[in-house]
């Protein structure tokens, strides 16, 4: 099975540099171009299914991406990261909120004020890879089309980690796409 892992286009809110997580911010207009040059760029591949969040901003970058071309399912589970009361607060201002913490570490396992548990995040993506290898033919091309912090999830847990690993290795940026064949 090859999985194309896919982050949605640029939004307002990230170029301002807020935490989006569960709030529904459509594409800007960058974001649309982003989405279309990489339809371009992906037009050679035959997917045959895109599995896409259903938030608008990454709802919006599947469908122009793969447009008429393949079924695209919605999962819940493949939304982004909760931030809690955190959500549309500048990066910069949550940094100075939260202090040293680092919401990755998943022996701290940090969820104050309504923020996702790092474990909690891994574990959607888990459940959500167990389900797209048991539900799909080894053989099929699979589009993903999500966020950065459940991407990023979904790379860990396709390659592996442990309580040592340095989830801060791998970032996704707006419209960035990762290949794997599990």
């Amino acid at each position: 099975m090859r999985l194309y892992l896919i982050r949605h286009g640029e939004t307002e809110w990230n170029r301002d540099g807020r935490l989006q997580g569960k709030v529904d911010i459509p594409l800007d207009e960058i974001g649309r171009k982003q989405a279309e040059l990489l339809r371009d760029e992906l037009s050679g591949i035959d997917f045959d299914i895109c599995i896409a969040s259903p938030l608008v901003r990454a709802r919006e970058t599947a469908e122009i991406i793969v447009g008429d071309r393949c079924e695209i399912a919605f999962d819940e589970r493949i939304t982004e990261r909760d931030f809690g009361e955190y959500e549309g607060m500048l990066v910069r201002d949550w940094e100075d909120s939260a202090g040293d913490v680092d919401t990755w570490d998943i022996k701290l396992n940090w969820g104050k004020r309504g923020y996702e548990p790092a474990r909690q995040v891994l574990a959607r993506a888990k459940d959500f890879l167990i389900d797209v290898r048991s539900k799909y033919p080894s053989d099929y091309c699979i589009a993903i089309v999500a966020h950065g912090s459940l991407l990023k999830a979904l790379h860990y847990n396709i390659v592996g980690y442990t309580d040592k690993t340095n989830f801060h290795e791998v970032y996704f940026r707006n419209t960035e796409v990762r290949k794997y064949d599990i």
